[in-house]
């Protein structure tokens, strides 16, 4: 739905309120008529309610219609129009006073003729375009008539009459709401017709304003026709000029540097092809204006089309192409202008070589067919799409318009051949199937009579050879470079520039200009840069926005996705620098932009500045990783201080507790066993008894840990030990720990290493007491099992004890080897077990490990120095 006009809209609302006063005068009218018809036609309910008041309430009905006629006459007229706003609301006024004066002298509250009030303010807002206001204001009014009707029957016309107030509130109830719901219903058809009149209003708007449009567009169409022609003439000159010196020049390359010479064919090369374009487009304005009638000439098509054959032949060749003209010994008579005729020819053989790959196919063949005479240009190229085939001939469409396709033109070529062909009477039409080939085929009316022999013409002067050679050249020629050329490094610099443009003069005019101070890659081709920039890691790439394949904008997506690409710079060139193309190359990644057209100065000093930054960037990356390594081993070497100081101070303090404890704790036993083995089972004491018996063992445990963790560099005299000796060992002393689990042990064997079998069963039986708690935790609910294997790696000897239990909370991992430090309930260890292991395995020169997976499984993962055993012997003297 619309917006809803704002008030401040004032020709809006004064074509309204034109509107608004005819249609309201026209419902009026009809109001006015129904009023007249069924307020005398009433007459036969009172002959049935009240018979003996019928002659009384029918002179009523009657001066109801002589009130009303006379304001239905009045809004016939121009001044009843005009206040129609105050006769539209007095109209239902008066049957609503005659209802009213019946209810007061029939029984007031009593009286069922209450309805017809109900019935006027149905009627009205209805009829009426009223605005909620105005079917509130009838409504009131009639509220108030019907107040006044009852209050003159019970006062004036029987006075002292009691007042049902039941009757009376229920139909004012009844009344007030008909009004509410007549307002309410009034407003949004009110709003309805408003919003209507607004969608019609500015329909119209937009129709006149669309004509207007019209018009303008048709001066401005004949404006553009007059500057294309004024301004392509003016722009033929100064090319002209351009080109002729620079011929000049070319024709005389011994006085020329190398590079003088290869930047003036590119600048002949160009003004050609620019001057070429701006031809065609005065051809276009030149049609389009009807302008400069054709000057036709009695012509054989298949000789002239044999010579523009020959003219091309060498482009072809250089390609790889195949070109061929067949034309009969019959002639082909036909009237046309020779200068357009070559003008199409050559924009079809343009065309042909250069959508035709290398060993392909041309052929001209030109025939009498009927009263026509057919010339089709064949090749065996890469074919049209079907949909795109209807269009071709359209103003600047082109089969592929995206910005990734392989080959440039604005799309005028075939147009103007077409119109061309139109223009001297003939038709053309395109046949094509997708990778085998195109077939343009042209006829043209066959002309009556005798060819005659062509008079000698003038040679041209240079300016009209200039033009033959931008219709010729700049219309043929290609990129004939190889794509094995393109990876190949020029100059010697330091930083490495990738240039990626896929026209040809303009990708080796760059290379030119940066191979003094880089060393310079160069690509034509948008998917096979992003190749090229993971392979030769460029510092900068200069990238055009239109390459074939992959656009800019995607190269530069695919660059920055890649983490190892992120100090690569790019520089996008591009003709178009809209705000809209600049925001999305920023989104996409690109650190600077070069518009064409760009001077050599600005292109280096661009270049240079990237070059620097990356340079920069890469210094200030290597320093920070410099100093994050710095920080890390300043970290690592703190923790392990702070490591060593703090077990060295547990030691400590647990080597003076130990002495004192020790005695103490030896009597405490003695004298429990002695006691438990002297009461019987049954004695009260026996329980109480045991319960100590099992702390003093459970104190007796820790004081042995806390032994071994403070003289843990106290250990046994070092030697040779069996590792299969050790845990077997270790599995004896803890069989009541696994008793019921599933053991595994395989150990390569011969492993050996130097130290203490004492400490290192201790380390064992630690941690398979660990593995087969966590095996059989209560909330595992699986079985679960232990495996032992050792194997030599490299200089290593690795044992591995891994249990498939409840596992550690990676949270909990960095802390498993500080004193103290348990995962399991108070009172269940003294989290010195992995503290003890770990001071263990450092005195025998090795390391140790854990890794979990919560839920599914620990592996606690020792690494010991290999000792070599082949030339030990022993001394059995």
């Amino acid at each position: 739905m619309a917006a809803f006009p704002p008030q401040s809209e004032r020709s809006f609302w004064s074509a309204y309120d034109v509107l608004d006063r005819e249609h309201r005068a026209r419902q009026a009218r009809i109001g006015c008529l129904l009023t007249l018809i069924f307020v005398p036609a009433g007459f036969s309910l009172d002959w049935f309610i009240y018979p003996h008041q019928i002659g009384t309430i029918l002179v009523g009905r009657l001066l109801c219609d002589v009130v009303v006629l006379p304001i239905f006459l009045m809004l016939m007229t121009a001044w009843g129009r005009r206040w129609v706003g105050t006769l539209g609301l007095l109209w239902p006024l008066v049957p609503a006073v005659t209802i009213a004066w019946m209810i007061a002298i029939t029984q007031g509250a009593a009286s069922p003729y209450y309805a017809g009030l109900n019935l006027v303010i149905i009627v009205a807002c209805v009829l009426m375009p009223y605005t909620w206001r105005e079917a509130a204001a009838v409504t009131a009014l009639t509220m108030a008539t019907y107040g006044a009707a009852v209050a003159a029957h019970h006062l004036v016309v029987v006075p002292g009459s009691p007042v049902l107030v039941r009757d009376l509130f229920g139909n004012c109830y009844f009344i007030a709401l008909t009004g509410i719901i007549t307002s309410t219903a009034a407003h949004w058809s009110w709003r309805r017709r408003v919003e209507d009149f607004h969608l019609r209003h500015q329909l119209a708007a937009t129709n006149s304003e669309l004509q207007t449009s019209y018009q303008k567009l048709a001066e401005l169409d004949r404006l553009r026709s007059h500057f294309f022609a004024n301004i392509s003439h003016e722009l033929r000159t100064p090319l002209t000029l351009i080109i002729a010196p620079v011929e000049d020049l070319l024709a005389r390359p011994e006085s020329l540097p190398a590079s003088a010479t290869a930047a003036l064919g590119i600048a002949r090369q160009n003004a050609l092809r620019l001057l070429r374009l701006i031809g065609d487009l005065l051809e276009l304005v030149r049609i389009d204006a009807k302008q400069q009638p054709l000057a036709r000439e009695h012509m054989d098509l298949g000789v002239f089309a044999r010579g523009v054959v020959e003219s091309v032949r060498y482009l072809a060749q250089a390609k790889g192409l195949t070109i061929t003209c067949v034309a009969g010994a019959t002639p082909t008579p036909v009237a046309g202008d020779p200068s357009r005729l070559e003008k199409v020819l050559l924009n079809l053989l343009s065309n042909a070589i250069k959508f035709t790959p290398a060993g392909g196919r041309i052929t001209v063949s030109c025939q009498v067919e009927g009263r026509v005479v057919g010339l089709a240009v064949t090749d065996t190229g890469r074919g049209i799409p079907a949909q795109e085939l209807p269009h071709i001939f359209d103003r600047f469409r082109q089969v592929d318009g995206s910005t990734t396709r392989n080959y440039q033109g604005a799309g005028i070529g075939l147009a103007l051949v077409k119109e061309l062909i139109e223009e001297q009477g003939g038709t053309i039409h395109a046949t094509s199937v997708l990778g085998q080939g195109t077939a343009m085929h042209i006829n043209l009316p066959l002309a009556a009579g005798t060819l005659a022999v062509a008079p000698v013409s003038a040679p041209p002067d240079r300016i009209q050879q200039i033009y033959q050679q931008a219709d010729r050249s700049a219309a043929l020629s290609g990129d004939l470079t190889s794509e094995a050329d393109e990876d190949i490094a020029l100059g010697h610099g330091k930083a490495v520039v990738l240039v990626v443009d896929d026209e040809p003069d303009m990708r080796h005019y760059l290379v030119s200009r940066l191979t003094d101070a880089y060393r310079v890659h160069q690509c034509g081709h948008g998917t096979r840069a992003i190749t090229a920039v993971k392979r030769i890691r460029p510092d900068l790439v200069l990238l055009d926005m239109m390459l074939p394949g992959t656009d800019g904008l995607g190269v530069c997506r695919a660059l920055r996705a890649d983490p190892e690409l992120a100090d690569v710079r790019i520089i996008l060139l591009t003709a178009r620098m809209d705000e809209e193309v600049r925001l999305a190359a920023l989104r996409e990644g690109a650190d600077d932009f070069l518009t064409k057209p760009f001077s050599s100065p600005e292109l280096e000093a661009r270049v240079a500045t990237q070059i620097k930054a990356v340079l920069l960037q890469q210094t200030l990356r290597l320093r920070g990783d410099e100093l994050a390594l710095a920080i890390d081993k300043r970290k690592q070497a703190e923790a392990m201080l702070v490591h060593s100081e703090k077990m060295n101070a547990l030691g400590v303090l647990s080597a003076g507790i130990l002495h004192e404890v020790n005695n103490p704790l030896n009597f405490i036993l003695t004298a429990l066993q002695v006691a438990r083995q002297s009461l019987p089972i049954e004695h009260p004491a026996s329980e109480p008894v045991g319960d100590a018996l099992g702390g003093a063992e459970r104190m007796r445990i820790i004081v042995k840990d806390l032994g071994a963790f403070a003289h843990r560099h106290q250990g046994e005299s070092r030697s040779l030990i069996e590792l299969d000796g050790v845990v077997a060992l270790s599995l004896r002393l803890c069989a009541h720990e696994t008793g019921g689990l599933a053991v595994q042990v395989n150990l390569d064997p011969g492993l050996r290493v130097c130290g203490s079998q004492t400490q290192l069963s201790q380390v064992v039986v630690n941690l398979l007491i660990n593995a087969a708690r966590a095996c059989r935790d209560p909330g595992l609910g699986r079985a679960a099992g232990i495996a032992i294997t050792g194997r030599a790696v490299g200089n290593l000897v690795e044992v591995v004890v891994r249990d498939t239990g409840i596992g550690i909370p990676s949270a909990h991992l960095s802390h498993v080897f500080e004193p103290f430090f348990t995962t399991q309930a108070p009172g269940s260890g003294t989290g010195l077990g992995l503290a003890i292991c770990h001071s263990i395995v450092a005195a025998h020169l090795g390391t140790i490990t854990v890794t979990s997976q919560p839920g599914e499984w620990t592996a606690c993962t020792m690494q010991f120095p290999c000792v070599v055993t082949h030339h030990v012997h022993e001394d059995h003297s």
